[in-house]
């Protein structure tokens, strides 16, 4: 009885038809990790992390604006995640995809856009910005659309009114109420600055901490290192953080170290069954951190923004030492 019970709640919960793996976008999990400490676990999205959002959403608003029409190519500088997710949103809409990224980071990212059949160029070492100029370049040409995600004001609309709207929605619909701070990496700044803009127009002294590698405190004191922490710190001060990190007030800047978020991001993998990438080790380190200085905070947000699966030859290997770790 207790079986067909379990059967049939899941059926109900089961959605209809869908037009494409596009409508299984957002709409991720909110959950407590840790008392007070809730992560969006974005992670979940399709093309795996938070950035198939903000592909999905600027190709359609390009299509609107008829800035993108059949036949073009999207072209996007990129050191992995948005990459595979506009080329997955480019695969189901038919367009071509180039993606420009820097030689040493994650493989696995690498295969996955071309899994999806973009054209990868590799342009620069480990940062992004040699790869940037050459999106620009193409972006100007005809034919091409370079959706510009360290600038695009379309990234934090996106953030604040689909992501920022979605996470106060599940709080208050899990009885935890106005968000008391968020806690996020810095790649574009997207989301920091648009899920920031959501979080104080319901609570005006609602927290933002930004997060960045300690190896390379760029947002801190101007300095770019080599770090571990991929998808965040890409060598510059990102156009959008630059214009919105001031006026909106962001709080404060906390420096991970690379072993530390590392350590976090197994910790989540091996006690809480969450297998997620560096950066959300990075977050959970920030967000604890603000825990401890600041123990009147009910509700700390933070995302979870890509997947294990994209750093398994980086930093899950198959050694006896991790694995007597494990035990």
């Amino acid at each position: 009885m207790q079986t067909r019970k379990l059967v049939k709640e899941v059926r109900m919960a089961a959605p209809g038809l869908s037009e494409s793996v596009l409508e299984a976008i957002g709409d991720t999990p909110l959950i407590e990790v840790e008392e007070g400490i809730y992560a969006k676990l974005e992670y979940l999205n399709p093309s795996g992390s938070i950035k198939a959002r903000i592909a999905r959403y600027i190709v359609e608003k390009a299509e609107r604006e008829g800035l993108l029409l059949p036949g073009h190519t999207i072209v996007e500088a990129t050191s992995g995640n948005t990459g595979n997710a506009f080329s997955m949103v480019a695969a189901i809409k038919g367009y071509r995809m180039v993606v420009l990224m820097p030689e040493g980071l994650s493989t696995e990212r690498v295969a996955i856009s071309r899994a999806f059949g973009a054209h990868i160029e590799h342009v620069g070492e480990f940062y992004v910005t040699e790869a940037l100029k050459r999106a620009r370049e193409l972006g100007k040409k005809e034919g091409y659309f370079c959706p510009a995600q360290f600038d695009s004001e379309w990234n934090v609309e996106e953030n604040r009114e689909w992501l920022g709207k979605e996470i106060l929605g599940q709080l208050e619909e899990g009885g935890v109420g106005a968000p008391d701070a968020l806690v996020m990496g810095v790649g574009t700044g997207g989301t920091l600055i648009g899920v920031g803009q959501a979080f104080r127009e319901k609570n005006a002294e609602a927290k933002l901490i930004a997060v960045e590698p300690e190896e390379s405190c760029t947002l801190l004191c101007g300095e770019s290192g080599v770090h571990k922490i991929e998808g965040i710190s890409d060598g510059f001060v990102p156009g959008i953080y630059e214009r919105h990190a001031e006026r909106l007030g962001v709080d404060e800047v906390y420096a991970v170290g690379s072993e530390e978020a590392l350590g976090a991001m197994r910790w989540l993998a091996r006690r809480r069954g969450l297998f997620v990438g560096p950066s959300s080790g990075a977050n959970l380190v920030a967000a604890r951190r603000l825990k401890e200085a600041h123990p009147e905070l009910k509700s700390i947000v933070t995302l979870f923004c890509d997947e294990g699966e994209k750093y398994i030859s980086e930093h899950f290997p198959a050694t006896r030492e991790v694995e007597a770790e494990a035990r």
